[in-house]
């Protein structure tokens, strides 16, 4: 028990320095001088290209940051929807109404 404690207590640590790290690498862009921006950013480099680990912690961390975009892109004009609904609404209405009218014709005529 405790041998799997401690070996999911390195994954999880390993985990979370990955996700804290890939936090810090948006933050800095975002809010700090471009100077300790570089800095950070060469890091992350040298780090991507000697480790393996740290490139498919790199990966999944962007990949989790981007997967909700499409979510919204391309953005849905729901009015437009709405009104597109409407309108086949009523095309499938008047097809039918045109459909009965002409059985109650044919009726008529028999």
């Amino acid at each position: 028990m405790i041998a799997n404690l401690l070996a999911v207590s390195v994954v999880c640590l390993l985990v979370a320095s990955f996700v804290a790290y890939g936090i810090a690498l948006a933050f800095s862009y975002a809010f700090l001088p471009a100077e300790w921006t570089r800095a950070l950013w060469q890091c992350a480099a040298d780090l991507y290209y000697q480790s393996s680990w740290f490139k498919a912690a790199t990966i999944a961390f962007f990949t989790l940051l981007f997967s909700g975009i499409p979510r919204f892109w391309p953005a849905r004009n729901t009015v437009a929807d709405a009104a597109r609904e409407r309108e086949i609404t009523r095309l499938n209405d008047d097809l039918i109404a045109a459909r009965q009218q002409e059985q109650l014709r044919a009726k008529l005529r028999a």
